[in-house]
Formats: structure tokens, sequence, C-alpha cells
């Protein structure tokens, strides 16, 4: 059997969209004889450096728009058009590959939305939409302390999900469009009713299920928490500042070390400073993704309060690395964590100071535990990452359709 998978994100070593594009392809070889990948031509280097991309079966063919057409790809206005071209182009592209020598299947991979549109629908071939996201949202209630700049983000974003359900570029691609599959409950909501049937949920992300029981993370003499991932408001990262602040009138030599970095750091730094933590919250900065997976050994948790993140890629990493992580029940991280191996915070109906609340317990209650339960947690981190594996995944988008 041949397939067609179109991944516009396709890149080893990179986490995020990149890797999804990178892994669906490498996995896919386990259900078809050809998998070809149509991807951007950036990604070509990248792609040919890792040994795996000449894997038997594996082809990739490299495309991209006009050179006219990059140089207004940075610019906000024009970014989504770029992408409904790309998209367009991809499928003529894919049409022409389908005419020389047929594919048996199509898959739309990345990027995980539809926001842009997907055309390989019409190829005439059962086309998988997804893994999708895009429809997760803030509760209201925990949007009371954004600026008001963040808070219109927020608005636009509601307007943005709703107009995407009703899109013709959605209709087109669901009605095409043999299975559909959304990374979280709240992405259905992209979705028009009349596909439900046709829909289920399924994270877009994976692990290696190669993660074994990790001798190198031992509980930390005092408690130290973590948060990585870039810093924007809708991470919540000022609700780990502001917990950390509750959590220390129990345990006083609690601190919160912030890898990555992003346009809120200056207003992160003043949350720290109105909650009198600031010399126990550490701007550590970008760092490699290896010396993060290294760090992540010497902490008590991963605290990721993100508010409406579709994957969480960077909770998957550290349950494999055997880190207990400590999350809001929002979007793909509400689905990952279960009490196997963290701790999960309950948002509905709760307010932020509840929710605050909530994730200082959470704090305290790790930071309290004996080692013995805390081992526990981190045995169950690592389970828990090899249970989402890219093969599982695989299996389940292109094994059910076999």
């Amino acid at each position: 059997m041949r397939v067609l998978l179109s991944a516009y994100a396709c890149e080893p070593n990179r986490g995020s969209e990149p890797e999804v594009g990178w892994q669906r392809a490498l996995h896919m070889l386990a259900y078809s004889d050809e998998v070809w990948v149509l991807t951007r031509s950036n990604n070509r280097t990248a792609i040919e450096a890792d040994p795996l991309s000449c894997t038997s079966g594996l082809y990739f063919v490299y495309y991209d728009l006009p050179q006219w057409v990059l140089k207004l790809k940075s610019r906000s206005w024009f970014f989504r058009i770029y992408l409904f071209l790309w998209q367009w182009k991809a499928y003529r592209q894919a049409a022409k590959l389908h005419r020389d020598r047929p594919f048996d299947r199509v898959y739309h991979v990345t990027f995980a939305t539809i926001q842009s549109g997907t055309f390989m629908g019409r190829l005439g071939i059962p086309f998988i939409l997804g893994p999708i996201a895009g429809g997760e949202r803030t509760p209201l209630r925990l949007r009371r302390s954004m600026p008001m700049r963040s808070k219109a983000g927020e608005l636009l974003r509601d307007c943005w999900i709703l107009f995407q359900r009703y899109s013709p570029l959605t209709h087109h691609a669901c009605a095409a469009a043999k299975r559909i599959y959304v990374t979280t409950p709240e992405s259905l909501r992209l979705i028009s009713p009349k596909w439900h049937f046709k829909t289920s949920v399924q994270l877009a992300i994976a692990t290696h299920q190669s993660a074994a029981r990790n001798d190198k993370w031992r509980p930390p003499d005092s408690p130290r928490f973590v948060f990585a991932g870039r810093l924007l408001y809708w991470k919540g990262v000022h609700f780990a500042i502001r917990a950390l602040a509750e959590a220390r009138r129990t345990v006083p030599a609690a601190t919160l070390t912030l890898i990555g970095n992003g346009p809120d750091e200056r207003r992160l730094r003043d949350v720290a400073r109105n909650a009198n933590v600031v010399d126990a919250v550490e701007f550590a900065g970008y760092l490699p993704r290896q010396r993060i997976f290294d760090a992540f050994h010497s902490y008590t948790a991963l605290v990721f309060p993100s508010l409406h993140d579709s994957g969480g890629l960077v909770v998957l990493e550290a349950l494999a690395e055997g880190l207990p992580v400590v999350c809001l029940d929002l979007g793909g991280p509400g689905i990952i964590v279960n009490s196997s191996c963290g701790i999960v915070i309950q948002t509905a109906n709760a307010d932020e100071a509840q929710t605050i609340t909530s994730i200082a317990s959470a704090m305290i209650r790790l930071a309290s535990m004996p080692a013995e339960d805390s081992l526990r947690l981190s045995t169950g981190a690592i389970a828990r990452a090899n249970e989402l594996s890219w093969a599982r995944l695989t299996d389940r988008v292109a094994g059910e359709e076999g």
C-alpha cells in the first residue's frame, strides 16, 4: 500500500509540530509499503541529515511557494493567506504525484489544524484528517488577571474558533474525510455535529515508548518546581508564580524555575515581585532540549498550568524522564496526566483564586510526600509516557483504517 502524508511541518529533533510530522512519517511504515511525505523545502537539510530519512520505503517530496510569497510570509496579515496558498499548491503537487502512480490513502498530518484548509480530500481516495487542534479556549473565569491586550487576544481567538467551525474550508475538509481526529474534547467544537459520527479524540503528540525506570531521578532535598515552555500569557505561568507564593507559607524552601523565554517575561517578573517571591523564582532562559531533559532530574515536579494547550509535548517529555506533573484539566495536558503520574487541577466553576490555591495545594502535597510515594509517582510517570507512544497513536489513526 502507498500512502501520502501532507506534513507542512516535518523535521527531526525540533519538538512541537515538526516532530509530529517526522514521527508520523516514520511510524506509518509499519502499515504501508511506501510512505510519501509532502513537506516544505526548508525542512530538507534537517531531514536528509538524519539517517532515518534513508529508511527503505520512505520518500520525501519538498515543495515551497515562490520567493515573493515567502517574503510576505513574515507579515502577520498575510500569514494565514500564505498557509492557504501552501495547502492548495501542495494539493496540486499531490495530484500530480497521484496521477503518475496512484496512492491508496492520504493523511493531513501538520499543521495540526484546518484553519488554512486542506484539499487532500479532492484526490478521490480515503482521506484521514488529523488529529487536528485549535478548539481549546481559556475559561472566562481564568482571564481576570490577564492584561487588556491578552484579554482582547483571547476574545479574538474565541471568534476565530467560531469562524473555523462554519468556514467553507472546514466544511470541505470534514465532508471529504473518511475519518476525523481531534486532539481534545474541546476541539470537537471545530467540527459540526453532523460530522461527529466519524470523529474521535486522539492526541497529536506521543513518546517513543522507550522510557525505562529512571535511576537518575530522586526527590530533591528541598522542593524545587519547574516550568518549561514559551513565556506567553496563556501558558498560565502567572498562576504558577502566585501559587508558589501561597505554597511557601507552608513550605518556605519551595522554589520555581522558569525554563524558556518569551514576550511575557517582563510581566512575569512583575508578578513575582508583587507576590514577594523574586528570590524564589529563577528565570533560566532558553535551554536546548537535551539540557532540559537532564535538568528535569533535579526537580520535584513540572508545573504546567497552560490554559489552552492542545498538546503540551513538554508534559510528555517530563513524564518520560520520570518527573511528575501538575497541570490544569484543560487541553492536552488534562488528557495526558492522571493520578498515577501527577496532579490534575479541576477548573470547572473555579475562579483564578481557587485555581491558584489548588495549584499551591498540589505543590505542598508533592513537597511533603514521603520519598517512596514520590518514587511511585515517578514510576507512574514513565509508565504513562510509554502508554502514549507514537506506535499506539499511529495504530489508532492508521491501523483501524486498514
